[in-house]
């Protein structure tokens, strides 16, 4: 795919736009240009995304929508650790092959499957980059089909479903992706010791709870406050309740993380306050698991109201997995005075229960978003709904 004469070209034309390198093939028609074009693409969108294939220079890259869609080596890595290793895997939607290039060193065998015969290809090339050729499998099939005629046994049957519909519109619901997970969710179970299931961050944790038997754990997993997806492992046979990990991959290498049961949190007592000289937010993933009571006992901290998700305190608890700001000043919301709170005209607008959205309170404030403190209007339990005048002291 990559011989030393095309390796040159890329190196020598790799800060061109693809439309210039396309412009270029007829000076060079011994060139695949548009192939050039896609590696120069390829390796500039990933330089952040996947910094070990943005810096290998035999590394082959696909298409744009594989680019696209593939996981973050980051986020890869991290879940490859949360995955007890063994004798075999099987990989059903290999994809550009990220999520199967850690994987595989856990595994003395993996099998990995792509119905896209060009992705196959490349996936298979870029393994063996990573030296993982003696070990890897690659086949151009569809996964399903493949696993039902698998021979041996499995340890690991790995599953990242197509999130998108025929017209390529964005799906999350797990009967809606390809392979519909949960019509063959029993079929998987038979086939190995354990499901690794990597899905839509838009899916509700207890939905897939709900939809999905003999699950062990379901990993909502943020980068930088940013959610990404859910992973979500389950075991043959296990009958237990799901714990619950709420993680956040931080900037600069460092992993927050807070676990919990449902049953924890829906039996916890709330207890809800007024704000002392802090708001705090707690971050993506835990807003997104819904591990609210369980920001309260850890930390101990109060919300400002059932529904608000936010917390209060007078000393930050060190360890506080979110966003902290300082309140300047807090007026109720509707009042004479809430525009004084923000001579600049300008600040970031939150809204958590506060009666309207946050695009509609920046209008009845008169704001344009940005500038360096947050108008942030909230529901407190025993003062009704309030606007904090507040800056930012950790993101």
């Amino acid at each position: 795919m990559l011989n030393a004469e095309i390796k040159k070209f890329i190196s020598e034309n790799s800060k061109k736009r693809p439309e210039e390198l396309a412009l270029m093939a007829n000076r060079f028609p011994e060139l695949p240009m548009a192939f050039i074009a896609q590696q120069v693409k390829g390796r500039e969108r990933t330089r952040s995304k996947l910094p070990s294939w943005h810096e290998n220079q035999d590394v082959v890259f696909p298409k744009s929508l594989a680019l696209e869609q593939c996981t973050s080596e980051r986020v890869a890595r991290f879940r490859a650790e949360l995955v007890s290793g063994g004798s075999a895997a099987f990989d059903m939607t290999g994809g550009f092959g990220v999520d199967g290039r850690f994987l595989a060193e856990k595994f003395s065998r993996y099998h990995y499957h792509e119905q896209d015969g060009e992705l196959a290809e490349i996936a298979a090339h870029n393994f063996a980059v990573f030296g993982l050729r003696e070990r890897v499998t690659v086949r151009n099939r569809d996964g399903l089909e493949a696993l039902r005629d698998h021979q041996g046994e499995l340890d690991l049957v790995f599953v990242d479903p197509a999130r998108r519909d025929n017209r390529s519109f964005r799906v999350s619901a797990l009967e809606s992706c390809e392979p519909n997970v949960q019509e063959h969710w029993d079929f998987l179970l038979s086939r190995a010791g354990r499901v690794a299931l990597k899905t839509s961050p838009g899916l509700d944790v207890t939905s897939v709870l709900a939809d999905l038997k003999c699950v062990e754990s379901v990993h909502v997993v943020s980068v930088e406050n940013d959610c990404k997806e859910l992973f979500v492992l389950a075991r043959q046979g296990f009958v237990g309740e799901a714990k619950i990990h709420c993680v956040n991959l931080r900037k600069g290498g460092g992993v927050d993380q807070l676990s919990f049961y449902l049953s924890e949190e829906k039996e916890a007592e709330g207890d809800f306050a007024p704000p002392g000289r802090y708001l705090l937010e707690p971050n993506a993933s835990i807003m997104k698991a819904g591990g609210f009571k369980a920001v309260s006992n850890k930390w101990n901290v109060k919300a400002l109201n059932p529904r608000t998700r936010l917390y209060g305190c007078d000393q930050v608890p060190e360890e506080f997995q979110g966003r902290v700001f300082e309140i300047i000043e807090d007026v109720p919301i509707g009042g004479k005075d809430c525009k004084r709170l923000f001579p600049k005209k300008k600040a970031h607008v939150i809204s958590r229960n506060s009666g309207m959205t946050a695009e509609e309170l920046r209008k009845k404030l008169g704001l344009k978003e940005g500038g360096e403190l947050f108008a942030i209007g909230a529901a407190v339990t025993g003062i009704g709904r309030r606007l904090y005048a507040c800056r930012l002291v950790r993101n």
